[in-house]
């Protein structure tokens, strides 16, 4: 009796680990990061999401899609090992946007426990300066 007792307990103990399969799990540094304010003149800024691979199985990127046109996403390709980091690079193109507080998403896909993850990008874009037009007085 004592050896079955001993034998379901030490079943019962093993039961986490045989339980817990390789799972990726994708941590970033920051999900939103705030331009500030900037002039119209400078429209166009790049963003840097730094990430690590904080599970024990490869992390892969499946897809990533921005809210709008003018923001491109640029990802990594293939697998990021358990304990790697990589980074994600949005471009933002606000040239022909009008100015004011803007912000912008892109949904990143991939194979951890959470699947989607969204990255914001926010600012405030000034209009253009008005360049001062000299009066030219023409005398007949």
């Amino acid at each position: 009796m004592k050896k079955y007792i001993l034998t379901l307990i030490a079943a019962i103990a093993m039961l986490p680990s045989i339980a817990q399969k390789a799972q990726p799990e994708i941590t970033f540094e920051r999900t939103t990061i705030n331009l500030g304010t900037f002039p119209a003149e400078e429209a166009i800024k790049i963003c840097h999401f730094v990430f690590t691979n904080t599970g024990n199985a490869d992390l892969y990127i499946h897809q990533a899609f921005a809210s709008c046109g003018c923001t491109a996403v640029q990802t990594p390709e293939g697998a990021i090992k358990p304990g790697a980091s990589d980074t994600i690079t949005i471009r933002y193109d606000g040239r022909r946007k009008a100015p004011g507080k803007m912000r912008k998403s892109v949904t990143i896909h991939n194979n951890s426990q959470n699947e989607m993850i969204k990255l914001y990008i926010t600012g405030k874009m000034l209009p253009i300066k008005e360049q001062q037009v000299e009066e030219i007085v023409v005398e007949e």
